[in-house]
């Protein structure tokens, strides 16, 4: 007599749930536990543009340019900006100063600007590019 043997098939499975459940909690965890940095930045303030012309008589043309800098088209070191200005504001206690920069500027030089401007007391600037 042949004796026939049964073999179980297998059903093998790998279950992920608890694998799941693992990945969520981590998931949760890293949610809740994560800070986020607020990054402070310049708080400009922008005006609406007018059909009056500019009172050119009341403002400084600062040009920073690759081949040098000028103020009102007359060169200055970057250094001398602010005794410049500061003589222009004697003159003039309404100055405005609009500072054009040319794009292939250093950045140090520009923020340089802006601090000599400030320093100068210049209250009202506009910055463009050119």
């Amino acid at each position: 007599m042949r004796k026939f043997l049964r073999t179980a098939e297998s059903n093998e499975e790998i279950n992920i749930t608890p694998m799941m459940d693992v990945v969520f909690i981590m998931l949760i965890f890293f949610i809740v536990t994560t800070s986020f940095v607020k990054e402070s930045g310049i708080a400009i303030s922008r005006t609406m543009q007018s059909s009056e012309p500019a009172d050119v008589t009341n403002m400084a043309l600062i040009k920073l340019a690759q081949d040098g800098f000028s103020i009102n088209n007359q060169a200055v070191s970057l250094d001398g900006i602010e005794a410049r200005l500061s003589q222009m504001r004697a003159a003039n206690e309404n100055l405005t100063a609009q500072l054009m920069a040319d794009k292939s500027i250093k950045v140090n030089d520009l923020v340089k600007a802006v601090e000599q401007i400030k320093s100068a007391q210049i209250e009202q600037l506009s910055v463009s590019t050119f």
